[in-house]
């Protein structure tokens, strides 16, 4: 083999541990994923390196682990709202009632990190746009979501029209970015400030009837057409075309002298606004009052498709110059979350995957919980909102649940799960999860339990499923395997365990006890269990026997008759017996001999020919032939 054939059979694979970790191998002082440091590599990045590592000559054994925050506790206010049923297939799925308002699914305590601040507008604005408003009907909600969606916006450009007014280098550039925050009258002071009662007068009147825009447009072809628009400033220009209802581009001149020449300029690009203040342009100055919402969405978004508006709708962490946690191609074409919710609300054919997803807000794409959580609450009737297709919503779903798991919240990765629309996805990913989980859950008196039963509805059977599967594969305990599946009541599964690993082991051990036990959880399901005569009801008659060896009483011919006839045919070579199973069965088969021989000598020698069927023991089978010989031989010799 070549050097790299030889390198790739002895390279370890990478590999996922069952906590979310990732094992994998590199050589010794390498730079892990790329980062220069150690204290780097364990702080930043989508993966977090671990502190403890396997150490060899050749290569070094690591551990990483997603550095997603933990999500559980975003959680709570949405678990109260939730209500947990059985659908029609009496299974437990979780339920978030229409009236819910969307303003339930936030704090209104105030925050400081970036994230959390542009989280909460996001869930802030979905209420303004979705909510129900209360005691109004619906001529006029269209008017008062305005109202509030005008309000929310002013508060959301507040800080950035104040340090632009701050910046400003004249009154009416001071204007301008008043008005960027809605802030009429305070641009009005501004233009009084710098002698211009005039403009002034008109601002006071901005936003409002069509006529006044009509009026200022005409007074801005006119000056074009007579060639003076190069002796007014682009401040005052802008003024007026926002009177007139642009909030875009400010149109200058061509094919005229030098000195007349206007050159156009996109008026958010001119004086350094963001698209909030953009939008909000649009919002308060371009639609009419009695325009609705979709308007003013419908116009930004087109002046950005024709590429007019510069003043992208950027993700908030790159507008701040927060580095994202991984490398992202795209970061620049990413869209702001509150923007998407905007699309959302003005255009059908917006995609609910497409708007959400982590990398429009999240510094990495492996952080679903918000995109969950929003798709949740936007996907029901009260939005008209759905995902093309239900197999995306689930696979948001799946995707945040395994967030939950890697974080070590299997408890809540439960009720995500419960989410999930296909009930046959829901049913199988519970099961595996429990399965995973099973040594977490505790007795059945233990909260985890509780929780499972009680708050999320999930049938014990599951559970006691899940704990068998974790008895026999993890801590190899049959006995408490078989007493799981009895109280998952898999009564056929519980019986095969028991009568290939337990009751064999206790007939060997003469504990009696464990066994009467043990079969004392198959009372009265008899009739389920395939193969029980075989089973079961051998190691119930055996007990049978040996009480009445124990009490010294007669024997009960039902009991023997049984024990004879099944006793061979547990030990047929089609059943593939183990050889636990034959030790016990031979033990079982020298008693029952044992007992058609003491009926023998008290005259009943009816069963006596067939003690040579049962499945002995070498020894045993020697003996009972020699007994039977001399008893057949006896017999004749006093016939003769």
């Amino acid at each position: 083999m070549s050097d790299t054939d030889v390198a790739f059979h002895d390279s370890m694979r990478p590999c996922w541990g069952p906590d979310g970790t990732l094992v994998y191998a590199a050589p010794p002082n390498t730079k892990a994923f790329d980062r220069s440091s150690r204290r780097t590599r364990e702080r930043n990045g989508i993966l977090n390196i671990q502190k403890d590592s396997i150490v060899s000559e050749s290569r070094d054994i690591q551990f990483a682990k997603f550095s997603d925050e933990a999500s559980a506790p975003f959680l709570t206010k949405q678990k109260a709202i939730t209500a947990i049923e059985l659908d029609q297939n009496d299974l437990p799925c979780a339920i978030l009632d229409e009236h819910i308002p969307f303003s339930d699914f936030y704090d209104d305590r105030e925050v400081r990190d970036p994230a959390s601040k542009h989280e909460k507008l996001v869930w802030m604005l979905c209420s303004v746009l979705w909510d129900t408003i209360p005691g109004s009907n619906e001529s006029i909600q269209g008017r008062m979501r305005k109202d509030m969606l005008s309000a929310f916006w002013e508060n959301l450009v507040d800080t950035a029209s104040t340090q632009h007014v701050a910046l400003a280098k004249s009154d009416e550039e001071k204007a301008i970015a008043s008005l960027s925050g809605h802030r009429v009258a305070e641009a009005c002071r501004h233009l009084v400030d710098g002698k211009d009662f005039h403009l002034a007068t008109l601002v006071a009147l901005i936003g409002g009837k069509e006529s006044l825009r009509q009026d200022i447009r005409k007074q801005l072809n006119d000056w074009r057409g007579r060639q003076v628009l190069a002796e007014i400033s682009e401040p005052i220009r802008t003024i007026y075309e926002l009177l007139a209802g642009n909030a875009c581009v400010c149109d200058g001149t061509k094919g005229v002298a030098a000195e007349d020449r206007v050159q156009s300029f996109v008026i958010s690009q001119r004086f350094g606004l963001d698209w909030r203040q953009a939008f909000g342009l649009r919002l308060w100055y371009s639609a009419l009052s009695n325009d609705d919402i979709n308007g003013a969405i419908t116009a930004f978004a087109e002046d950005l498709a024709q590429e007019k508006e510069t003043a992208r709708p950027v993700a908030w962490y790159v507008e701040e110059k927060i580095p994202a946690l991984w490398e992202d191609k795209d970061q620049d074409h990413r869209e702001d979350l509150l923007w998407g919710i905007l699309k959302l609300f003005a255009f059908g054919d917006t995609k609910l995957e497409a708007a959400l997803c982590p990398e429009n807000s999240q510094l990495s794409p492996l952080d679903f919980r918000l995109m969950w959580q929003l798709s949740q609450a936007l996907a029901r009737d009260i939005t008209s909102l759905h995902f093309t297709d239900e197999s995306k919503a689930d696979e948001i779903t799946l995707s945040f649940a395994a967030q939950l798991t890697n974080e070590g919240s299997w408890l809540d990765a439960i009720f995500v799960f419960l989410h999930l629309i296909d009930a046959d996805s829901r049913e199988k990913a519970i099961h595996e999860h429990l399965g995973r989980f099973a040594g977490r859950i505790g007795s059945d008196d233990s909260q985890s339990f509780h929780t499972l039963t009680e708050t999320y509805l999930i049938p014990p059977q599951w559970i006691w499923e899940a704990k068998a599967l974790y008895m026999r594969s993890v801590q190899n305990d049959s006995r408490a395997e078989v007493e799981c599946l009895i109280r998952g009541e898999a009564f056929n599964e519980a019986h095969r365990t028991f009568t290939r690993k337990v009751a064999p082991k206790t007939v060997i051990e003469l504990d009696y006890d464990t066994l009467r036990a043990l079969l004392a959880g198959f009372a009265g399901k008899e009739n389920v269990i395939t193969e029980w005569n075989l089973g079961g009801q051998i190691y119930l008659d055996f007990l049978e026997l040996v009480d009445c060896e124990r009490k010294s009483r007669p024997v009960d011919r039902k009991v023997l008759a049984r024990l004879l006839a099944g006793l061979p045919a547990v030990v047929e070579g089609s059943r593939h017996p183990d050889f636990l199973e034959r030790v016990a069965v031979e033990t079982i088969s020298a008693a029952v001999a044992k007992a058609v021989v003491a009926m023998g000598k008290d005259g009943d020698k009816t069963d006596l020919p067939k003690i040579l069927q049962l499945p002995l023991t070498e020894d045993n089978y020697l003996k009972h032939t020699v007994g039977l010989s001399l008893e057949y031989y006896r017999s004749a010799m006093v016939a003769r």
